[in-house]
């Protein structure tokens, strides 16, 4: 019972509290998604509200956006292509960032790390 508890206690702290940078990405971008429906439009939109958070992940983003307005601008990607392109960069990060997490998790609970055996306290 006492584990479970502990366990109970860790899963929860790490689903509740921190907003992380990739959730301020998802709500600024769904905002920007409604007002504006050009993805050049939507790339300015998202460039302007986080142009204020320094944060690696957000600067990787907005780089690929700027990167995708540019071959938009030169013909040499459709929108459908860069949407495409930009989404599955935010969706690339989130399976980076579970995994971390899970990681995390798991060493803090073995007394080696993940890649040795696992001896629980």
């Amino acid at each position: 019972m006492k584990y479970f508890f502990i366990l109970f206690l860790l899963i929860s702290s790490c689903s509740t509290g921190y907003k992380g940078p990739v959730e301020n990405i998802e709500s600024t971008q769904d905002i920007c998604e409604q007002t504006h429906s050009q993805f050049v439009e939507i790339y300015e939109c998202l460039k302007s509200d986080l142009s204020l958070v320094k944060n690696d992940e957000i600067e990787l983003y907005l780089l690929k956006g700027e990167q995708l307005k540019e071959k938009l601008d030169l013909g040499k990607m459709t929108e459908a292509d860069a949407r495409y392109e930009w989404k599955k960069l935010l969706y690339d990060i989130k399976q980076l960032r579970s995994e971390m997490r899970y990681r995390m998790m798991y060493e803090r609970m073995c007394r080696t790390s993940y890649r040795g055996h696992c001896v629980p306290w």
